[in-house]
């Protein structure tokens, strides 16, 4: 088993590393605890299209059916055998997952009745982002843009206040960007790949698509993705690491769930409480806030689900112990140290062009004293 594990995570990875700019959510964004599960329920999908093929193509059962026989009919029984089975084993991997063994999650009959429309949704989704994206995204590929991903869990009914969230910490750090809608033929394979996300982990997550496009203060291009699992910075790989630097500074929990299983999700939702109590300007439960941070340590967490909610949790920490101290608003006075760093610098720029004009750009005029001089001594010779 811990071969046939490794093959199938390795074959996995591999999807993913080859088509990392299709951002595909089941080829290696999953919670790390159900990512090999999750390999396998892509896998098995995508194995699962020709198999389905080789019922009326016998052919291509002697293909990919090992020691398949010459005899037609037995290959269309053996393909219709497996076609079967495979849906029936994807059920079997989404049951065992760790995220969907919440309240919400089904029972094993029901998840096997389910892996037969998860695994041809799944397949021929994932079919479909593999013969698309690369051609789709050719010019990326050529350009050498690397991707740098965050990932996240966008509820259905906050996609939209998100994408502003996103936006406005980018524009406030200076970047000039412009949403956009990706390509029509992406943005319906991720919707159906993020439905069907959805449901297995028993979440109503967004099923919208949106691309933020801009430039950083050098001049380098990216591109933001935001989906429902995932949000991906397209570009070089200088500018790309700029970028979501950026949004890990400015994203926080009142938008967006940085886990998903309950018991984290519910601690997020803790989280906005506080903050929530923060912004409405009353005294946050500081033994909560002190309580925060002991049920994180208790939580189980991959180290990126982890580092994105200890961030946030520090920032909470400080604006509550600040407000409970009559403080001044941290994030409040970094904005002003920002604006006035801004001021000065745009007054010494004008003081600078202003001293260029005037052509003595802040320094002496040398060439004009020189002239002065030789005109004294001209005057005392004269005398």
């Amino acid at each position: 088993m811990p071969f046939v594990r490794f093959i199938v995570y390795g074959v996995a990875k591999t999807f993913s590393k080859v088509f990392g700019l299709a951002t595909m959510a089941f080829f290696g964004r999953m919670p790390s605890r159900d990512d090999d599960k999750m390999a396998a329920v892509g896998l098995l999908s995508i194995t699962w299209v020709p198999v389905v093929a080789a019922i009326p193509f016998p052919a291509i059962g002697e293909m990919i059916i090992p020691f398949a026989p010459d005899d037609e009919s037995v290959v269309r029984m053996i393909a219709l055998a497996i076609a079967i089975v495979i849906p029936l084993c994807v059920g079997v991997a989404v049951n065992r997952m760790h995220n969907n063994q919440g309240s919400r999650s089904r029972s094993l009959p029901q998840h096997l009745l389910h892996g037969f429309w998860y695994t041809p949704v799944v397949g021929l989704a994932v079919c479909g982002v593999i013969l698309v994206v690369p051609f789709v995204k050719t010019s990326y590929i050529l350009k050498r843009f690397t991707v740098q991903r965050m990932m996240v869990m966008i509820p259905e009914g906050t996609y939209d206040a998100a994408l502003e969230h996103i936006v406005d910490g980018l524009r406030r750090r200076g970047l000039d960007v412009e949403v956009t809608d990706p390509e029509r033929s992406i943005k319906l394979m991720f919707r159906v790949l993020g439905f069907v996300l959805g449901h297995i982990f028993c979440r109503d997550v967004a099923d919208r698509m949106k691309a933020i496009r801009g430039h950083d203060a050098d001049g380098g291009w990216f591109e933001v993705t935001v989906h429902a699992t995932d949000l991906s910075v397209i570009g070089k790989q200088k500018p790309a690491c700029r970028v979501l630097a950026v949004i890990a500074e400015e994203l926080d929990e009142r938008v967006v769930y940085f886990t998903w299983d309950d018991a984290s999700q519910h601690l997020e939702d803790r989280m906005r409480e506080v903050r929530r109590q923060l912004e409405d300007g009353e005294d946050p439960d500081l033994d909560e806030v002190r309580q925060l941070g002991e049920d994180l340590a208790a939580l189980e967490l991959d180290k990126e689900e982890w580092n994105n909610v200890r961030r946030n949790l520090y920032r909470l920490e400080r604006d509550a112990y600040a407000y409970a101290a009559g403080l001044p608003d941290p994030a409040e006075e970094t904005e002003r140290v920002q604006e006035r760093m801004a001021a000065g610098q745009q007054a010494d720029a004008s003081g600078e062009d202003a001293d260029r004009e005037a052509g003595t750009d802040g320094e002496p005029d040398e060439d004009a004293a020189e002239d002065a001089g030789r005109e004294a001594d001209a005057g005392a010779r004269t005398v």
